[in-house]
């Protein structure tokens, strides 16, 4: 049983007081004084103890059903459902699909495909393939879910006179795996392009996150050996629980302009 008293959090900080009181909650989410399994205390029970605004509480409530951490259950509470955050990594020296990104944990994932039609090539995605005007590709769209959290929202493009047949196939799973076993595609390597943005209202809504919650925009092109264009894939990382990363080669003195070595 927690102790803490109104004077836990701090006012005069920068960080806002529901994002404290998040913060307080999940840490004690991992010491297991919240354990799995329990019912967290109710929104007005804590707004009591700590002299907080109600809605200050669900803006935290909503912060950890966001994280994974708890479920709302309508009309009856809310429930430790997990002992620690989701944080998948995305490893962006190589091609990956998203069951990587767990690295081997066990981990309940799911697909759920949004779309997935024949469209007119949208101008960057002809430009990138080198499709001509007028060309049709497959769009397929998805969300990524892990453990009931959606956390990726991907849009795939793939030429329709190559691929049209993912139109009659179930789409859930490494797409990358079903290129190669059911078309011998030749996915050879793919360049990777990130940017922080702020979701758009239906990224957020399908994501479901608030627009305030930033989001990592990864564009990627896979090549064959022959650099010819198979996927354009444009992917909406969840910023709250993601973590990115790259391996880099050694260090290179030489490359130095002469005046800046020492």
């Amino acid at each position: 049983m927690y102790t803490e008293s109104p004077d836990t959090f701090d006012r005069s900080s920068p960080l806002p007081i529901y994002l404290q009181l998040a913060n307080w909650a999940e840490a004690k989410i991992v010491e297991r004084q919240f354990a799995v399994g329990a019912k967290l205390p109710s929104e007005s029970h804590l707004a009591r103890q700590f002299r907080l605004n109600r809605n200050t509480v669900r803006q935290a409530i909503a912060l950890l059903v966001q994280s994974g951490l708890v479920e709302k259950r309508k009309g009856i509470g809310n429930f430790v459902v997990r002992g620690t955050a989701l944080l998948p990594t995305h490893q962006l020296g190589r091609m990956t699909s998203f069951v990587d990104d767990f690295q081997r944990h066990a981990v309940e994932i799911e697909d759920t495909i949004l779309s997935k039609e024949k469209v007119k090539a949208p101008g960057e995605v002809a430009a990138r393939m080198a499709l001509g005007p007028g060309d049709w590709v497959v769009r397929v769209e998805r969300l990524r879910i892990a453990e009931k959290v959606p956390l990726v929202l991907e849009r795939s493009h793939y030429s329709f006179r190559d691929f049209g047949r993912l139109l009659e196939m179930d789409l859930r799973g490494s797409l990358y795996q079903l290129l190669v076993n059911e078309f011998g595609a030749d996915l050879h390597h793919s360049t990777q392009t990130l940017r922080a943005v702020r979701p758009a209202k239906q990224v957020a809504l399908k994501l479901g996150i608030s627009q305030e919650v930033p989001c990592m925009f990864l564009e990627s092109l896979a090549y064959t050996s022959q650099n010819q264009c198979l996927e354009v894939l444009q992917s909406y990382y969840r910023g709250d629980r993601y973590v990115f990363k790259v391996e880099a080669g050694q260090y290179r003195r030489e490359l130095l302009a002469p005046a800046a070595r020492t």
